[in-house]
């Protein structure tokens, strides 16, 4: 479960938030068993919505080597402009990290970002590189509750309210609004917070044959610049959910 889902984003004290506000919602569909679904062939899986997260990835539909080949490629931002983090090892040595094979492995080498500067841009890389070590290992789902391979409304909704649920509260405090800023892009803002949930791709992550959704969470605060983030999976254990983000 995504703690810190509603907490991350709001006032202390509102952990309890009632889900309400804009919900904006996709046609009603119904959770289905795929044959093809969120796929080209039988061994890719496809990026499902516009996010960037290395040069030249597009919303395509890869095999399991195509994606572990982007990893040599460069980690771009939010605005798909190339980024560059500094790292330091353990013996005090410095380098400039690029791609996701390279801060990969200085980070298993024990490495790290030097300054607060860095530590942002490497929030890029946390979301490139853990995203692109959860789809080299996806295959195609046999079956989903998600209708489209896609979450709606209810899912994210359903999300914050296990969140609440988690610490105890019963009774809601402060609204939470919920909309679909573009498509597989959500907000979820409570207070002065908000949280943005990136859809990137649908596929069988855990290897059970059922469908999760691969997404990026990001947690700040309205119009800041300073945001933290987590690569996971939105998974939904039955058609009548609810959905539960599981960081990886």
């Amino acid at each position: 479960m995504a703690r810190g889902l509603i907490a991350g984003i709001g006032a202390i004290g509102v952990l309890g938030a009632a889900v309400t506000g804009v919900i904006v919602t996709r046609p009603e569909k119904t959770p289905e068993t795929v044959a093809a679904l969120s796929r080209a062939s039988a061994d890719t899986v496809c990026v499902a919505s516009n996010i960037r997260l290395v040069e030249g990835m597009t919303r395509t539909c890869l095999t399991s080597a195509q994606f572990d080949a982007l990893r040599d490629r460069t980690v771009v931002g939010g605005d798909g402009a190339a980024v560059a983090v500094n790292l330091t090892g353990p013996s005090d040595e410095a380098a400039v990290m690029r791609t996701c094979a390279e801060y990969d492995t200085s980070i298993r080498k024990g490495w790290y970002a030097p300054t607060s500067a860095d530590l942002r841009r490497e929030e890029y890389f946390k979301r490139a590189c853990g995203a692109l070590t959860l789809l080299v290992k996806a295959a195609p789902a046999d079956t989903t509750h998600f209708a489209g391979g896609k979450a709606d409304a209810g899912d994210i909704r359903s999300m914050a309210s296990e969140e609440a649920l988690a610490f105890g509260e019963t009774e809601p405090s402060t609204p939470v609004a919920i909309a679909e800023i573009e498509e597989g892009v959500w907000q979820v803002a409570i207070g002065n917070g908000e949280t943005i949930i990136y859809e990137i791709a649908h596929a069988d992550f855990t290897g059970d044959g059922q469908g999760e959704i691969l997404a990026y969470v990001s947690i700040g605060a309205v119009g800041g610049s300073l945001r933290t983030g987590s690569i996971g999976l939105i998974e939904k254990p039955s058609a009548g959910g609810p959905c539960a983000f599981s960081p990886r």
